[in-house]
């Protein structure tokens, strides 16, 4: 019968199985991956070489496609084909008699009418299978294609969209330098015509002096030095009144300047004392300090006066910078772009000689100097103005903390939650005492409460002892993923026992399932504030009231009215001991709130 099972699969398969070059079965098959026909490894590899040696380009010899031995695909072991060609081989080494030579001629002829059907079956699936391949390939790379070209024309649009940006920019920069240019050559006409004007008076004097007689020249002596003397006046006077041009940019940020100026410098350079200009603070929101080295910093000592511009509170990152000292007769710059950290100066030890400094720049022992800064470019700048955004908004939440204070913050665990999950009953927290002197605790149906019973889990909050006041609660249901913790808010104003809360906290499924039942207990958080400081300052005032009136109630049933008054002689008056409470209760609120911002 394995003769019989052999004879089929070579019926069924046909060629597909035969070496295209030795024409036997294959060994250790060898696939083609351009025309899918199978070859003996030993085969293939000798017919590669052999066209590698006469072409230079080893190729199948099927379809002729340039290949290599590695392109061929090599069948894993256990794999369909390579059992397919295993058997065929051993059922073609068995010198057993098929047994087809003693089974019926009729029998024959049905078992090969059943592997025609089953191989033209296997050939219409392969058909319709290679038809959804086809299809398949085809609208994915339509997809694809369409994919490309909508990423072509995106690129396409935004680049086009920058290109009239920068070219409006470019045209609205070479429109400010031919307005800044076209004052510049009025100014040359003007000072050519000044200059032209004292050119004539100048030869005129000079032709006077060169052909005019000694007698002449005596008498005319006066004139001509007055002239002269007017001329070189007249001379040093003439200036263009160009003041100098900062081009103005939409895709590059405005510096902020600032003016510093030091006065005293004599006094001061010789103590070298470190100069600081007030804070000043930028579009951003950052604040800067310029930092002054009057005799110079470091190897700078002696020699040069040194400056450096210092971020004091801000977004560190990179900055655009510049410092200008000025001068009667001219300014001295300079710039550049650094990274800056906070309490960090960054510029110049030897900004300029102290030489220099006296000689050209001091005026009534004193120098003023311009600091500016800016982001590095408009992206850059909202990326600071982003990150300055996330720290007003953490200071705003944190002014909102103390605005309003919690009196009551406890993490609590519930217990036989199971059983209570099963027969509806309410669990109770332990009580827990805020700084204001009440009493609370929680209620907890596990299985539902009321009407929810069985669907939800319901949580209520209890005024156990105190006095009836507004106050906002939130309770956390906590669970070891951040993001499975559920948390809800209520505002209330209870009043002594009568609880209050949420029927349908948590759905019962979500509370069974949601896996926050560990080792039959739940772990709640618990947070009660009033509605703000003053609120809270007001709830204080009440419960010591209360607490007085009981004392002065005690003390005037289990005491003689001599005693009595001894007593409220020596007492402190009330008000002193609330302002002293109230003082001490802020100093609390305070510290607590700064060692939860550290923690």
């Amino acid at each position: 019968m394995a003769s019989a099972q052999a004879d089929q699969m070579r019926q069924l398969l046909g060629e597909s199985i035969e070496c295209q070059i030795c024409l036997k079965t294959v060994e250790d098959p060898r696939l083609c991956p351009q025309c899918s026909k199978l070859f003996c490894h030993s085969c293939i590899r000798q017919w590669l070489a052999r066209v590698e040696s006469e072409n230079g380009v080893p190729a199948c010899p099927n379809c002729a496609c340039p290949s290599r031995l590695d392109d061929f695909v090599k069948f894993r072991a256990g794999s369909a084909i390579q059992a397919i060609v295993e058997g065929c081989a051993e059922s073609s080494d068995d010198g057993t008699v098929s047994a087809s030579d003693g089974e019926p001629k009729q029998q024959q002829q049905q078992q090969q009418e059943g592997a025609d059907r089953i191989h033209q079956r296997l050939r219409k699936l392969l058909l319709e299978t290679e038809a959804t391949f086809i299809e398949t390939d085809q609208r994915i790379t339509q997809e694809l294609e369409k994919q490309r070209t909508l990423l072509k024309q995106s690129k396409d649009n935004l680049i086009k969209t920058i290109n009239i940006m920068v070219q409006q920019e470019l045209k609205e920069i070479h429109q400010q330098f031919h307005a800044k240019t076209a004052e510049v050559n009025a100014w040359a006409d003007i000072l050519s015509k000044a200059l032209d004007k004292h050119q004539f008076n100048l030869l005129a004097a000079k032709q006077t002096v060169e052909n005019g007689s000694r007698e002449e020249l005596m008498s005319k002596q006066l004139d001509l030095e007055k002239t002269c003397a007017k001329l070189s006046d007249d001379l040093k006077a003439i200036s263009p009144n160009v003041k100098p041009h900062r081009f103005n940019s939409h895709l590059i940020p405005e510096p902020i300047s600032w003016r510093f100026s030091v006065r005293k410098y004599s006094a001061i350079r010789n103590t070298n004392d470190i100069q600081y200009s007030d804070l000043v603070t930028d579009d951003i929101g950052s604040v800067w300090r310029l930092e002054v080295h009057p005799s110079g910093y470091d190897d700078a000592k002696n020699r040069s006066l040194s400056v450096f511009l210092q971020l004091y509170e801000g977004i560190e990152g990179s900055y655009h910078y510049s410092v200008e000292l000025l001068g009667p007769t001219g300014n001295h710059h300079y710039e550049d772009e650094s990274y800056f950290e906070l309490r960090k100066g960054w510029g110049q030890n030897h900004f300029i000689d102290l030489k220099t400094l006296q000689d050209s720049f001091l005026v009534d022992d004193s120098f003023e100097l311009i600091f500016s800064v800016r982001a590095l470019n408009l992206i850059d700048k909202y990326d600071k103005m982003n990150k300055r955004a996330s720290l007003l908004a953490s200071e705003v939440e944190h002014l909102r903390k103390e605005a309003r204070p919690d009196c009551l913050n406890e993490v609590l665990s519930i217990r036989n939650v199971v059983d209570a999950t099963r027969t509806s009953s309410c669990l109770y927290s332990e009580v827990l005492n805020d700084d204001l002197g009440g009493c609370w605790r929680l209620h907890v149906y596990p299985g539902g409460n009321d009407e929810c019973k069985g669907t939800f889990l319901g949580i209520f909050l209890e005024l156990c002892n105190g006095i009836p006041n507004k106050y906002e609660f939130t309770v956390y249901l906590l669970h070891r993923t951040d993001k499975k913790i559920v948390k809800k808010t209520l505002e209330f104003c209870f009043q002594p026992t009568q609880p209050f809360g949420w029927k349908t906290f948590l759905g019962r499924e979500d509370f069974i399932n949601g896996g926050y039942i560990q080792k039959d207990s739940i772990s709640l958080r618990l947070s009660v504030k009033p509605p703000n400081a003053l609120q809270k300052l007001s709830y204080l005032r009440q419960y010591h009231e209360r607490a007085l009136g009981n004392s002065q109630a005690h003390r005037s049933d289990g005491a003689t009215v001599s005693e009595a008054m001894k007593a409220s002689s020596s007492q402190e008056p009330f008000e002193s001991r609330l302002r002293k409470t109230s003082i001490s209760f802020v100093k609390n609120l305070f510290t607590k709130s700064s060692s939860q911002d550290q923690q």
